[in-house]
């Protein structure tokens, strides 16, 4: 019988290989961005335009930290910012054209890289990984990429 805790490590190992693919993706970027700056388009791009507070909350850091990732990536001109009609004191972000060239950049180098890997499979284990993929994204309320709401300034 399969435990949690060792279901867990399996995903730590595989997170590990993740991680690892992640990291080495952001070579296809067409400027330079962090992993953290890089997941700041990637949220832009699933959920559309976007508070500061928001990312903050989806990045788990404070706003000031949130801002300062923004403000580096609005002058690598990936995003821009507006105050909010309805109350002056919200700034929204959106992904620009440039931000989605990244963020399509390097998901579709990370794309090759789990591809690559996925082929020396089966599609038998594949049928199993997808299932099990799904079900985890879902309960961590993440969209897959065709969900993607992009509004681009």
């Amino acid at each position: 019988m399969t435990t949690s805790e060792e279901l867990a490590d399996e995903f730590l190992a595989a997170s590990r290989v993740l991680v690892g693919l992640a990291v080495q993706s952001l070579a296809a970027s067409p400027v330079d961005v962090t992993l953290v700056q890089y997941r700041v388009l990637v949220l832009l791009a699933a959920h559309g335009e976007l508070t500061i507070g928001a990312i903050a909350g989806e990045l788990g850091v404070n706003p000031s930290n949130a801002t300062r990732h923004c403000d580096r990536l609005q002058r690598l001109g990936l995003l821009v910012r507006r105050r909010c009609d309805e109350d002056g004191r919200v700034v929204r972000v959106a992904l620009t054209s440039a931000g989605r060239a990244v963020v399509d950049a390097v998901t579709d180098a990370r794309r090759r890289d789990v591809t690559r890997i996925l082929d020396g499979m089966s599609t038998t284990q594949w049928s199993v990984m997808l299932k099990a993929l799904r079900a985890f994204s879902e309960a961590a309320h993440e969209p897959a990429d065709r969900e993607w709401v992009t509004h681009v300034w």
